[in-house]
C-alpha cells in the first residue's frame, strides 16, 4: 500500500502545519526564554491575536528574534496564506509548462 499525496495538497498542508507549530509551541517557548511580555488583542470566536514585547536591552541583544516575536499570530497566518498562494501558483505554472499541448506550428493531421 502506497500513500500518494499530490504536490498541491502538500503545498497547503505543510505551510499550515509549520505555522501552527510555530504559533502554538515555538514562539511562546522563545518568548518565555527571552522574558517577553505577552500582548493580546481582541476576543472573538477564533480567539485573540497575540504577540510579545521586550525591554530595550533584549531587543538590542536579540534583534531578529524579538522582531519575529513582535509579529502577531494573525500576521504570521496571513504570511502563511501568501506562501501557500505562491506555491500553488508555482505548481500550476510548472504543470502548464510541462503539459503536452498542441502548438500552432504542430497541428494534428487526421
Amino acid at each position: 500500500m502506497r500513500l500518494r499525496v499530490s504536490r498541491s495538497k502538500l503545498a497547503v498542508v505543510m505551510p499550515l502545519m509549520i505555522c501552527v507549530v510555530l504559533n502554538a509551541l515555538v514562539r511562546p517557548w522563545l518568548a518565555d526564554g527571552l522574558g517577553g511580555k505577552t500582548v493580546r488583542s481582541g476576543a472573538s470566536v477564533r480567539g485573540s491575536d497575540r504577540w510579545w514585547t521586550f525591554d530595550a536591552q533584549t531587543q538590542v541583544d536579540h534583534p531578529v528574534l524579538t522582531a519575529f516575536l513582535h509579529l502577531s499570530d494573525g500576521a504570521l497566518a496571513m504570511l502563511t496564506f501568501a506562501v501557500i498562494a505562491v506555491l500553488l501558483i508555482g505548481i500550476w505554472v510548472t504543470d502548464q509548462l510541462r503539459s503536452p499541448r498542441l502548438r500552432p506550428d504542430k497541428k494534428r493531421t487526421g
